[in-house]
């Protein structure tokens, strides 16, 4: 996957989701989230995430899957914690959404796998942003990070992207440089912005480490916040200096409570059809399965009627929502429902 993906182009979503759902007489609009494998081909060192038997969504069942949902999707982001691209059927996957006109589309992708077929469905699809999972300026720091990657191979990778873009006088789609920041790579974020504006990134966006249960991830977490955001403040006015767009958040002396409205303006869809609000909570909290059900069945079912009970009582069954909510799943590990 897009494994240091999660959420970040959902985040930048909410706002027009949330107009859409006030309109008077509005049929409710959803941020979707799709996982067309359950598989990756890294293992990246601060991802828990154990697959069994890989499942690769078709084609044909993606398409009646957005078919079904309609006109209720205001955002759609391919691949949320697995890697989309391992499948042999990715070009077709690309051009399947293209052809359900989605208002904003976005793929996240470790970006060791692009062949020329897929590069020229994501312009052909005009996905509106194509997330790279980098934010290290050398092969030592992100082949430890992200085991099985090879640091070469994405750099050429993405400047094939942009210069088959350019050939084709092309603005899909922006290319993007998603990051987990980390001890390891937290120094070369300013370099990171010089070598991304090199390959044909045009947004740097990032997230700080997320604790999963079962990994030590104790050597990679960032203890001395104020140094850490005067890296982030010198990478940000590099960014601005060469007009790229970039959003890193800073180090907060203590965790931030958030609001959370997936219950209702979120649906997140695995690879064999299953139905959740949230990847985070996708084997905690399984609302059907849109292969199999209609829409109605599940949006109005009992499962989301108790979920939804859940969040407006802020008592949770799962045991990812109450740390999440706190702000504190950069404290504390959490058991996340891959």
């Amino acid at each position: 996957m897009s494994s240091s993906g999660l959420f970040t182009a959902v985040r930048h979503t909410w706002g027009m989701v949330r107009a859409l759902s006030l309109r008077p007489f509005a049929k409710q609009k959803y941020n979707v989230l799709i996982d067309t494998t359950n598989g990756c081909n890294l293992r990246c060192s601060f991802c828990s995430r154990e697959s069994g038997k890989v499942v690769c969504m078709t084609p044909g069942q993606l398409d009646l899957i957005l078919g079904k949902l309609d006109k209720r999707i205001s955002a759609l982001q391919l691949s949320c914690a697995w890697e989309y691209s391992i499948a042999k059927n990715s070009a077709e996957i690309v051009r399947t959404v293209g052809r359900h006109g989605i208002p904003w589309t976005t793929i996240y992708t470790n970006g060791n796998i692009l062949t020329d077929e897929v590069a020229a469905a994501l312009i052909d699809a005009q996905l509106n942003d194509f997330v790279v999972s980098i934010g290290e300026t050398g092969k030592e720091t992100y082949e430890k990070l992200r085991k099985g990657g090879s640091f070469e191979k994405v750099l050429a990778n993405l400047k094939m992207l942009a210069e088959l873009k350019q050939a084709r006088s092309s603005r899909y789609p922006r290319i993007s440089a998603n990051l987990t920041l980390v001890n390891s790579n937290l120094s070369e974020l300013p370099g990171f912005v010089e070598l991304a504006r090199s390959v044909g990134i045009e947004n740097v966006v990032g997230r700080h480490l997320i604790l999963n249960k079962g990994l030590d991830l104790s050597d990679e977490t960032v203890r001395d916040k104020a140094a850490a955001n005067s890296i982030i403040d010198a990478a940000e006015e590099k960014a601005r200096c060469f007009g790229m767009e970039f959003s890193v958040p800073r180090y907060q002396e203590s965790p931030q409570p958030k609001q959370c409205r997936a219950a209702w303006q979120q649906l997140y869809i695995s690879s064999n059809g299953d139905v959740s609000v949230c990847p985070r909570i996708h084997l905690h909290a399984k609302l059907g399965n849109l292969l199999e059900e209609s829409r109605a069945g599940i949006l109005k079912g009992a499962r989301m009627k108790k979920l939804k009970g859940e969040f407006r009582d802020g008592r949770f069954e799962n045991p990812v929502c109450p740390l999440c909510l706190a702000g504190r799943e950069n404290e504390v590990p959490i058991d996340q429902g891959f």
